[in-house]
């Protein structure tokens, strides 16, 4: 029961890390947009974080 724990932990770490990487990566070339657009950039990957959380 404890290894079936650990690698569902560990499938869902993975899986936040690409979402975040996803996000973090859409954002390095948007640097200079205004908050109202980063909050809209942030919303498409918002469902993809929580859902791996």
């Amino acid at each position: 029961m404890k290894n079936a724990m650990k690698t569902y932990a560990e499938k869902l770490m993975a899986q936040a890390f690409q979402s975040v990487k996803n996000y973090q990566q859409a954002m390095n070339g948007q640097k200079d947009l205004p908050p109202a657009r980063k909050n809209m950039l942030y919303g498409r990957y918002l469902a993809d974080m929580d859902e791996a959380i």
